[in-house]
């Protein structure tokens, strides 16, 4: 047995106590049929490599800690299922592998097997406490690589010069002070209000807390190749250009100006993953929201704030009650997008054809959250949400499509 000390899995871990798990499921295509003897040593290979999958998770005086499951069956860990279908309804075994319970064990493996398109469909779900989208992506292509090397992150690159990061260290630092700050007023002024008078918002809240059903709607893919020629005239990254297309569709689908509050998951320069706030006008024209987007994306990236926040968290963690943190974790009603964007891996060294990888992420109150991942020349998104988050989904799919065009033309 040992003590969970990652302060973001121990309040996921006790969100998950309180039933309202926070899920990660991804699926990758594979253009040939799985034979059930490769599928039983890829679970095999997974589990060796990753001995956490074979442990729950036990909260004692509010301490998380991982414990070994004495009555592991890995035959219960995965499902395979053959069909003949000429046309493949991702959308079945998605909501088929999001109703399973996950009682027994952190995950689950459903293996969809077309015999009539020679094709495989490899579905996994599991808790958020237990591991990111980063390292769920790692662990399920390490078994896969032909020399079984490890697949690594890519690390941070520092990519200013020296005058830049000063200004960064500085004039970075005080602007995310002062960001924040605002952020937390913010929260702190609509739980007021909420007390006083019934808001749109809190009706959604009221609505969605009926039901745990997660809704999404899987984008056509967007081409790299052009986001890059894009980019790389921009001098912005492509996390910044996905952004800034999240930021547009929300104004073209809302139609209405209004202030936008995110949270990302953003690689700092210790090469570690950390989860940054943002408040931002949806109504700015395309090249100041680019720019307003960049700068905020390398304040955090460059500057002295994350490093500061994280090292107090890590140090008053022990001695704070982890109900206290989840409160103020489900305090932040005000978010309205949750952008999550993870670099997929290159499928030449595989040893079976991946030709798509697909993820996403279960919200838990309002948010919508865009899950976005590269697979080799495509940018795949899918946006998840509570079922009637998005009341016209098609229109909100079009918008997307739509933003994407007014940045590139």
């Amino acid at each position: 047995m040992s003590i969970v000390t990652n302060i973001v899995s121990r309040m996921f871990a006790n969100k998950s106590f309180a039933n309202k798990s926070f899920l990660i499921l991804t699926y990758f295509d594979i253009s040939e049929e799985l034979t059930e003897t490769y599928i039983k040593n890829y679970v095999n290979e997974l589990i060796k490599n990753n001995p956490i999958l074979k442990q729950n998770m036990k909260k004692i005086n509010n301490d998380f800690f991982l414990c070994d499951n004495r009555t592991f069956d890995i035959a219960k860990c995965f499902t395979i299922k053959n069909n003949k279908k000429k046309k493949e309804k991702v959308n079945v075994h998605i909501n088929a592998l999001l109703k399973k319970p996950l009682d027994e064990y952190s995950f689950h493996m459903y293996v969809c097997i077309n015999t009539l398109l020679k094709k495989s469909t490899l579905y996994f779900k599991i808790d958020h406490a237990y591991t990111d989208g980063y390292k769920l992506i790692n662990m399920l292509i390490s078994p896969t690589y032909k020399k079984k090397e490890i697949y690594k992150l890519p690390l941070f690159k520092r990519n200013v010069s020296f005058l830049s990061s000063i200004y960064y260290y500085i004039v970075g630092t005080i602007s995310l002070i002062i960001l924040n700050t605002g952020i937390m007023l913010r929260m702190i002024f609509t739980e007021k209000t909420e007390k006083t008078e019934k808001t749109e918002k809190t009706e959604k809240t009221e609505k969605t807390e009926k039901t745990e059903k997660t809704d999404y709607i899987i984008c056509n893919s967007l081409p790299l190749n052009e986001i890059q020629q894009f980019t790389k005239k921009n001098k912005i990254t492509i996390n910044e250009f996905l952004y800034t297309l999240m930021i547009k569709a929300d104004y073209i689908y809302t139609k209405k100006e209004r202030l936008v509050q995110t949270v990302s998951p953003i690689m700092t320069q210790t090469n570690t993953l950390c989860a940054i706030s943002n408040i931002i006008h949806n109504s700015l024209k395309t090249d100041a929201l680019l720019k307003n987007v960049s700068t905020t994306f390398n304040n955090y990236k460059y500057s002295l704030f994350i490093p500061i926040i994280n090292s107090m968290i890590n140090k008053l963690a022990p001695y704070v009650n982890i109900d206290i943190l989840t409160l103020f974790n489900n305090n932040l009603r005000d978010t309205d997008y949750i952008y999550s964007n993870v670099i997929g891996p290159s499928t030449n060294d595989l040893d079976k054809k991946v030709s798509n990888i697909h993820f996403l992420l279960t919200s838990i109150k309002t948010e919508i959250i865009y899950n976005i991942i590269s697979s080799e020349n495509d940018i795949n998104i899918i946006c998840s949400f509570k079922k009637g988050i998005i009341e016209n989904k098609k229109l909100f799919e079009r918008c997307i499509y739509k933003a994407y065009n007014n940045i590139m033309y």
